[in-house]
């Protein structure tokens, strides 16, 4: 009966180690094609993803044990984004009463000479295609909970985000200092001379490599922080510390040292300045967790700033130029500004059921007037926040940042109940608040790559927030 036993815990274990190296392979190969955003890229992506979790299900079945995380422990993220994921479906769907129905069906119709069956969405294909993203990126959330319950893979997801982050942004300094613009094989067609790595957009690819900058510093931390917390003097913490630094946060302080590059060298404002709030978030989880001592903090912290300041004279020189100009004139001549005004103009149309998840596109030229100048195609709102109110609604737009808060909440706690390895919940806290700062003005959540990124991490995050009830799981 023992070896029965044994036998099935070793079945399970394998099959979590099989599912967990194919999410990991999944989220660090996301940014290769070109960001994951294009429909062959993302398909493929949502379908890795929902094989994997079928799979997971199917092995917690025939094990018959308990979820590593209950799912009561996230009960409130949980319920508001399935309340999300069930709203959408609503939308999409025909059988809607017809007072909820977009007035365009029936312009159509009107048009066409017949009947058509109207929806709540203005495009039910798009909403069902970005349904199926958002299921994947909370799949993704999903699994790295549960498996980044052990400590072991929670630190090994960790390590995984950082050095694929540095292997791209590698790429993106060879194909900058080689003069070739390229992505890939393909000649650029937009942001020449600047770095994007395998992005297309440069301020996607800043938040991309913002996460793994922060999860970098993160490791670095908490390689620091224990020689900090020795009870030695101070001539002996240095000597370890440069021992550290030299030998096993050697690797993390390189990687660091590749994204600050590669990141300046974006000439991203939104990009770099919200990696900045997620390094300063980060440092002061850090603090407030203990990982670092207060008295070595204002040291740390100026060594810090002097090697930031040392990569931002070296990579920043554009970046300052774009920083030092005004954008008032930009906005008005390219209309972002404009289209905020015109979006919350839609948004009153609608408030309550939105256009349908994913419509921004369609939406979006029925409102256009004089306002933005050029013929600029509008397909994002460059505010995540505004974009989701006009297609989802208001209320269930709040429900989801609720569900992310949510989660960042449980981070927060994470910080203060742990009694050791805080760096991991913290690293969510600061994740989340460098993407909902850099949301505010473009949309870099709405890349498949970026999004399955944040998803990893915050799920490792969550999983690290609560203490161990053996000791096994928080073990270092």
């Amino acid at each position: 009966m023992n070896e029965r036993v044994a036998c099935r815990i070793h079945r399970v274990h394998r099959v979590d180690t099989g599912v967990f190296w194919g999410l990991a392979a999944l989220v660090v190969l996301a940014p290769l094609p070109l960001g994951s955003n294009r429909p062959w890229a993302w398909f493929a992506l949502a379908t890795g993803v929902g094989a994997l979790l079928t799979l997971w299900f199917a092995g917690m079945a025939l094990a018959g044990r308990p979820q590593p995380v209950a799912a009561h422990r996230l009960r409130v993220p949980l319920l508001l984004f399935v309340g999300v994921c069930l709203w959408v479906v609503i939308q999409w769907a025909p059988w809607t009463p017809t007072a909820w129905h977009h007035p365009l069906w029936e312009d159509a119709g009107r048009v066409l000479g017949r009947e058509l069956a109207g929806r709540i969405s203005v495009n039910p294909d798009a909403t069902l295609s970005a349904l199926t993203r958002l299921l994947c990126y909370g799949g993704v959330f999903w699994l790295s909970l549960q498996l980044g319950r052990r400590f072991e893979r929670a630190r090994l997801g960790m390590h995984l985000m950082v050095y694929a982050g540095a292997a791209y942004a590698l790429y993106g300094l060879v194909v900058q200092f080689s003069g070739s613009d390229k992505i890939l094989w393909m000649d650029k067609w937009a942001y020449r001379g600047v770095v994007t790595s395998t992005f297309v957009n440069r301020n996607s690819y800043a938040t991309y490599a913002g996460l793994t900058l922060v999860c970098a510093f993160a490791l670095y931390l908490n390689q620091l922080g224990r020689v900090l917390r020795t009870n030695a003097p101070g001539r002996v913490k240095l000597r370890l510390g440069l021992d550290r630094l030299l030998g096993p946060a050697a690797p993390l302080f390189v990687a660091m040292l590749v994204l600050a590059t590669a990141l300046l060298l974006t000439e991203s404002r939104a990009g770099a300045s919200s990696t900045l709030l997620g390094l300063v978030v980060l440092l002061g989880t850090a603090l407030f967790g203990r990982t670092i001592p207060i008295r070595q903090a204002g040291v740390l912290s100026l060594v810090l700033l002097l090697a930031g300041v040392g990569v931002f004279s070296i990579s920043g020189e554009n970046l300052a130029e774009r920083l030092a100009g005004t954008e008032t004139q930009e906005l008005t001549r390219r209309g972002r500004g404009a289209a905020y005004a015109i979006v919350v103009r839609a948004i009153g149309d609608a408030p309550l059921r939105g256009t349908g998840y994913g419509t921004f596109r369609d939406v979006f030229p029925l409102y256009r007037d004089e306002s933005i100048e050029g013929p600029l195609i509008w397909d994002k709102a460059h505010n995540t926040y505004l974009e989701n109110a006009l297609e989802l609604g208001i209320p269930a737009t709040a429900a989801l940042c609720g569900a992310v808060l949510g989660c960042a909440r449980c981070c927060w706690l994470g910080i203060r109940r742990r009694r050791r390895n805080r760096l991991y919940p913290g690293v969510g806290v600061a994740t989340t608040a460098l993407v909902a700062a850099h949301s505010t003005v473009d949309f870099s959540l709405q890349i498949p790559a970026v999004a399955v990124t944040y998803a990893f991490i915050l799920g490792i995050a969550c999983a690290q927030s609560f203490p161990s009830e053996s000791g096994r799981d928080s073990r270092p």
